[in-house]
């Protein structure tokens, strides 16, 4: 990170600028693949924050019944001009995009994103207990060509957490998909996602997932909030058993900033919040509906309180 940084964090831009020279923007594809908890292998009703878009944005079920080089041709002419790219990363975002017995269709579909003449990489969602080793020699190959991140959906370091979440994993196999990735695959930029404001976190959590990323050798880390949104299990329990505590902006936001401060300046911070892709379908926190109120609320509470990542690291 740069010391003179005026956020106080090693921002994704800046990690973008310094691994292609470029302004670089994600390009959203569908692989069209499932998860484990929604295809019965698992579970059938999903995690218990997702909807039915795989909680991410809408643009992933556009795709659907079009090659990767179909998505990336009708969707790269209107993000180079709204954004004013240079270069481009194609990113399997909806869903859990390592989940395949078929190896070959894995290869198939990551090798039409890497070998599209404007793609310059390629950003790749998934879980842990979904990287077999051919997956994990599939991502190394390709990275060893062109630049792949590999975005791990941890969620929490806490078993409790993550058993309230339903997520279909405990914290060993996120361990375990850390350290396999690093000795496997260690041309592969691994983000780390988390969520902070689940009622089963303990009062460290933050600082505690801080301390196991930096010991983990990983190149990022993605940030949001828990969100009750419409059509996932977590409105059913909101309806069916009382709405459960989320966190205000301002709880979330010292909890990002206890998280930061723990959190080596060598990682990335590819987003301090999410935003609900749906108002009308969050239910809360409502601040979640809004983009730049908590952006602005975050850095500004930053700058105030002087926050620096890594500043309480020995």
């Amino acid at each position: 990170m740069n010391s003179e940084s005026a956020e106080g964090f090693y921002s994704y831009s800046e990690y973008l600028q310094k691994q292609f020279g470029a302004r670089t923007y994600k390009v959203v594809v569908s692989s069209g693949l499932t998860c484990p908890t929604r295809d019965g292998t698992l579970g059938k009703k999903a995690c218990a924050f997702c909807d039915l878009r795989g909680s991410s944005s809408f643009y992933g079920k556009k795709g659907r019944g079009q090659s990767i080089t179909e998505q990336l041709n009708a969707r790269l002419p209107a993000i180079r001009e709204r954004f004013s790219s240079q270069k481009f990363l194609a990113y399997f975002q909806s869903y859990t995009n390592t989940y395949s017995d078929d190896a070959d269709f894995l290869e198939e579909i990551y090798d039409a994103a890497i070998t599209h003449p404007e793609i310059s990489g390629l950003c790749i969602g998934t879980r842990p207990g979904c990287l077999p080793d051919e997956s994990l020699d599939l991502l190394e190959r390709l990275a060893r060509r062109k630049y792949v991140s590999l975005e791990l959906g941890v969620q929490s370091f806490e078993d409790p957490t993550l058993l309230w979440l339903d997520r279909g994993h405990d914290t060993r196999a996120s361990l375990d998909a850390l350290e396999r990735l690093r000795n496997r695959a260690p041309s592969v930029h691994v983000c780390a996602h988390l969520i902070f404001g689940s009622p089963t976190d303990s009062a460290n959590a933050p600082e505690e997932a801080a301390r196991i990323l930096n010991q983990s050798a990983v190149q990022g880390v993605k940030l949001h909030q828990l969100m009750v949104l419409k059509h996932t299990e977590l409105e059913r329990r909101w309806k069916e058993e009382g709405a459960f505590p989320v966190l205000s902006l301002e709880q979330y936001t010292q909890q990002v900033a206890r998280f930061l401060e723990h959190l080596s300046p060598k990682i990335y911070v590819e987003r301090l919040h999410a935003t609900s892709s749906h108002p009308e379908e969050c239910i809360a926190p409502a601040w979640s509906k809004n983009r730049w109120e908590p952006h602005n609320f975050i850095r500004s509470w930053f700058a105030q309180n002087q926050i620096r990542q890594g500043a309480r690291l020995g």
